[in-house]
């Protein structure tokens, strides 16, 4: 490695990292087994997880991104299924005068990864044919067209659709040790799938079963909080529907298999075919939380007005949960405010409530997991006022904006900080740079230019729970008198303790989800009042962060939360996202969604999802559940709804599957911005999904 005395620290020691993650890199795959499967022809790898007896995982484990910055959230560049690997290796061996030798370094670093990645899947040509030697009939053509497909690929492009599945399945599986997000998969095959049944050589049928395949591939490689999400349909970079056959097909395929994964999201605008809405019905009948809904009209429109580019605006996507990205021109980072967390450094002036466990212990999402700590991240000590000394709500309203922004500046600041640190010091993963043409075309990481959006940003989710602490106090201390301020800190200080009365009193305040002006207010104003701060915000180079009203940790964030003037516990569920409360909307559906669309949503562009869990007993799975889904769904979008999800459970089996989980393994609910067995999931949950029912219609 040539390192010249003219560099500085910062470029010396990105280089020294660069060539140190594709060493990784190649060490890890060469000593990767390759895996021919007995039925089926999509070879491969199925997972790469901690408890795998991996001898170099284990040697390396301790470097969490051993090959390279990639937190796997935002979907790979779909270049490599025009112009192959070869055509990567390719690129990357131009030797540009003009380059530096950061530069230099950078692609020859790509082209030795994906020389090594060639050779793995030559590993399983080989291991093909040694299988088809042995076998006869059906099995060896079928190991031959492995092989075949496989000796395709380490010498061109794909040339079909099923070799541009088996490559598609080689890059995901080996961008990152866990898993990563998907994109907008129909959108990439398509071409394949077109030109092989125009040639005669691909039936519809056929391309089902090779789907089908792959879901069942996704499936082996894990399950739950997994960031499988597949985004469809939707316009494409002119504007026009981008719907095709193999939309049509995938969400075939997820209706047929019925597994947790893929996480399927669909695309939907004011020009959708409606046979295709029909379709994303059927999938929603079944009730396990697929699709998610995307609004277009409302997003697409969201986007540009802040500066992404029209045509990168129409090619958005998600990320592993239900963050937007710009599909193969972005990547994504993104920080949590704690919104319930900012309202109890409120309530007690820069204090946590006292009546919290001490360091609390939680396990994130299944019971699998080891518990770890959980402290705030939020900045104690700040004080916002005494709200015992204030004499109208508007003033306590006031000190909980002043606590929010105050903190919501230092999560901006921190944000800031982290881009700086990226940009100076790290270096991201090799695999993941060589699949984007900017970061070949001009020899940078995606960090210092390689990709072609900046995608930071800023959510904060659980505000409809904030709202609702708020109009109990608007209600119980300022319009009915019915205690004092101090009083009703005193009460939520002890956890309700000998204060029932108080406790139902404060329950029966009007709660966000029930159409009720009085609460619902509040929630848009703090929304909007977060969202345009946010976008006031710019970073270092003049760009906006994208504000969100969304929050993956709502079930860590309630274990670090006292009793609250909503009525809530200490420790009791919060909201997520911008949903209401669990067990708080009682008057159905249509009252949630009309609560909701009281606030900008449009100015949370970056995920501003409302989940919608109804009962069996009111949606059954027949043509009266699909026309009452089909108008709901139809009148959220008509209404401004950006992000919607759909899941239908009967309480008494989620209750049954509690207690007896061995005859329930196959039910799947949406969690947050994934799907998993409900078996699999914590206790706590487990009862915020039951909580989240609404049983009336």
């Amino acid at each position: 490695m040539n390192i010249s005395i003219n560099d500085t620290k910062a470029v010396r020691l990105r280089i020294e990292k660069i060539n140190r993650y594709s060493e990784n890199f190649i060490k890890f795959v060469k000593k990767l087994p390759t895996y021919i499967p007995d039925k089926g022809i999509i070879a491969g790898p199925r997972r790469f997880y901690r408890n795998e007896p991996y001898e170099l995982w284990n040697e390396l484990k301790e470097e969490e991104m051993f090959w390279g910055i990639d937190n796997c959230h935002f979907p790979i560049n779909s270049s490599f299924l025009s112009i192959g690997y070869t055509g990567i290796i390719k690129k990357a061996s131009l030797d540009n005068p003009e380059f530096s030798r950061e530069q230099l370094e950078f692609l020859a670093a790509i082209k030795r990864v994906y020389e090594a990645a060639t050779e793995y899947i030559h590993r399983h040509e080989l291991e093909a044919e040694i299988k088809a030697k042995a076998s006869n009939g059906l099995e060896k053509q079928n190991f031959l067209f492995i092989a075949d497909n496989c000796r395709h690929l380490c010498e061109n492009a794909p040339g079909s659709f099923a070799q541009a599945v088996q490559l598609f399945w080689f890059t995901w599986r080996l961008r990152g040790l866990f898993t990563s997000s998907i994109g907008r998969l129909d959108q990439y095959l398509y071409p394949f799938y077109k030109k092989d049944v125009d040639n005669g050589i691909l039936t519809r049928e056929k391309a089902l079963e090779i789907l089908c395949e792959l879901w069942e591939v996704f499936n082996e490689a894990g399950t739950g909080d997994t960031l499988k999400n597949l985004m469809l349909g939707g316009v494409n970079e002119e504007g026009k529907d981008a719907v095709n056959e193999l939309s049509y097909l995938m969400l075939e395929a997820s209706i047929k298999m019925r597994m947790p994964e893929p996480h399927l999201n669909v695309r939907l605008h004011s020009n959708s075919p409606q046979d295709f809405i029909k379709k994303t019905v059927e999938l929603q009948l079944i009730g396990q939380g697929q699709p998610t809904i995307y609004n277009d009209d409302v997003l697409i429109p969201a986007l540009i007005n802040y500066g992404i580019p029209k045509k990168s605006a129409r090619n958005y996507s998600n990320d592993g949960c239900t963050e937007l990205v710009i599909d193969g021109e972005s990547g994504i980072f993104f920080e949590q405010m704690e919104a319930m967390k900012s309202f109890e450094l409120t309530l007690f002036n820069g204090k946590e409530n006292d009546n919290i466990p001490i360091e609390p212990f939680i396990k994130k999402w299944t019971h699998r997991m080891t518990e770890s700590k959980v402290k705030t991240r939020l900045k104690l000590g700040y004080k916002s006022g005494d709200l015992t000394k204030m004499d109208s709500f508007d003033e306590i309203y006031d000190a909980f904006l002043k606590q929010y922004f105050y903190q919501t500046d230092i999560m901006l600041d921190n944000i800031c900080s982290e881009i700086k640190r990226l940009k100076e010091n790290e270096v991201s993963s090799l695999f993941l740079s060589g699949a984007f043409p900017l970061c070949l075309e001009k020899a940078e990481d995606p960090l210092r230019g390689g990709f072609n959006i900046e995608c930071y940003q800023l959510l904060s989710g659980s505000i409809t729970t904030v709202a609702d602490c708020l109009a109990g106090i608007k209600k119980i201390v300022f319009e009915e008198r019915y205690c004092s301020m101090k009083e009703l800190l005193e009460a939520v200080g002890n956890n309700f303790e000998g204060q029932e009365v108080l406790r139902q009193k404060l329950l029966n305040v009007p709660k966000f989800g029930n159409d009720d002006d009085f609460v619902d207010t509040i929630a848009a104003d703090i929304a909007r009042r977060f969202c345009e701060h946010v976008l006031k915000y710019k970073t270092p180079n003049g760009k906006s962060i994208w504000p969100g009203l969304y929050n993956i940790d709502f079930a860590t964030f309630a274990k670090i939360l006292g009793a609250t003037p909503d009525g809530r516990k200490a420790g009791d569920p919060i909201a997520e996202h911008f949903s209401p409360t669990p067990g708080r909307a009682k008057n159905g559906p249509t009252a949630v969604i009309r609560s909701a669309v009281k606030a900008p949503l449009y100015l949370g562009f970056a995920s501003s999802p409302i989940h919608i869990t109804l009962s069996r007993d009111s949606i059954p799975m027949d043509q009266t559940g699909r026309f009452i889904l089909m108008n709901l769904l139809t009148t959220s979008l008509k209404l401004g709804v950006d992000v919607l999800n759909i899941a239908i459970y009967d309480s008494e089996i989620l209750k049954q599957a509690k207690i007896y989980p061995e005859r329930y393994g196959d039910i799947v609910v949406r969690v947050w911005g994934f799907n998993a067995r409900f078996v699999d999931l914590t206790e706590e949950l487990q009862d915020h999904i039951i909580a989240r029912i609404i049983s009336k219609n």
